[in-house]
This record gives C-alpha cells, structure tokens and sequence, in this order.
C-alpha cells in the first residue's frame, strides 16, 4: 500500500501539496481505510507526506537535497556494514561474498541482477554478525517503486563495476576501502535518481531555498 503511493508521487500524478484523499486510494484499491490509514503512517515517518491533525495527509514530494542524502545515508549502512563483514567475516563467509559478486557480474536482466544483488546485500549483513544493522537495513526503503535497476537507467554497470570494488575490498579485510566503495557507489546512484526525476518534472524547490 505505501508503495503504491509512493509511486503516484514518483510517476507525478501526486504532487507537492496535494491532498492524499484516502477514501479514493481505498475504492481505487477495493481495500478499506485501514490499510491506507497504516500506509499513511509509514510515508508521514518516511518524510514523504504530512500528516495534519484534521486535515489529512498532503505530498512532501521530492526534492534534489532528500534524494542525495536518502542514498548517501544508504551509502553509510551499507559502507559501515561491509567494513565490519572485513573485520567479522571468516573465510568461509568471504567466500561467499565472491560468490554473489560473481553472480551479479554475470547477470544480464534487470530481474537478475536485483535478485543477485539482494544475495550480495544479504552476505555483507550476515558477515557484519549484527541484528541491528539487519534491522536498520530493513527499514531503508528505496524512492523508486519497483525494480530500481530497470526503471534507473545506468544503474546496472554501475552497481556491477561498485560491487567488484567492494566485493574486493572486503576479500582483502580492507575496511576504509570497502566502507569507500559502497559510499562512492550509492552517491552515484542518488545522482542517476535525480536526473530521472528532474526528467519526469517532479522534482520541487524547498520554500527556504527558493527565497535564499
């Protein structure tokens, strides 16, 4: 249900301001309120609508400042997973790290490579031996509805060629190197994310840089 209205405000046909009429979403949807009311709560603590007393919940949108540091942030987790995977990993689970890295190399189809690069993420998690980065990892939900490698073009040499660098930095137990790469790797991805949304004209100016 979030998802789904995530992606009225991706594909712009929910903007800046505009009211989320939840009666509507709930009959388009043939569910009831309460699931809307749930997704509502999810996309008010996302940062993606606002949710007033009284009045309903109305579109934060999109902006250039949020998406970089949604995927800078993702860039952190996934970084400072690794550079524990290098200092907790034992040989076993480093070879495993290789063996995902290889398996997204070698995938060829949007499909594929998300599920190769989902075992990739899984491995690192495991490694780093710790619930509450699986926890944190769990709660970072992407802008992009769907399958991010299809719908972001680039993306999918991008991700292959940063996940070499990473894959090899954790193999070589290079902490900073592999905390470096997944950063590096994501900002990259926050700047193709951008220029698609810049190209579907939904991205908006916060009010306080618009008068700076």
């Amino acid at each position: 249900m979030a998802d789904y209205i995530r992606n009225l405000i991706c594909s712009g046909e929910l903007r800046q301001g505009d009211h989320v009429r939840q009666d509507e979403i709930a009959e388009d949807l043939g569910v009831s309120r309460i699931p809307v009311r749930e997704a509502i709560i999810v996309l008010d603590q996302e940062g993606w609508v606002t949710n007033e007393l009284h009045r309903g919940a109305f579109v934060h949108g999109l902006d250039e400042n949020s998406v970089r540091d949604h995927y800078g942030l993702i860039g952190l987790l996934y970084g400072y997973a690794a550079q524990r995977a290098t200092e907790r990993g034992d040989d076993d689970g480093l070879a495993r790290v290789q063996t995902a890295e290889r398996a997204l190399r070698a995938a060829t189809d949007p499909t594929t490579v998300r599920d190769a690069n989902e075992m990739f993420l899984r491995q690192i998690f495991a490694l780093a031996r710790s619930s509450r980065l699986k926890a944190m990892s769990r709660q970072m939900n992407g802008i992009i509805p769907g399958n991010f490698f299809e719908l972001v073009p680039g993306t999918i040499d991008l991700q292959k060629k940063g996940i070499t660098a990473v894959s090899r930095a954790v193999r070589a137990r290079d902490g900073e190197r592999s905390n470096a790469a997944f950063v590096s790797l994501l900002q990259q991805h926050g700047e193709r994310v951008v220029d698609l949304l810049r190209a579907r004209n939904i991205l908006w100016i916060p009010d306080e840089a618009a008068t700076s």
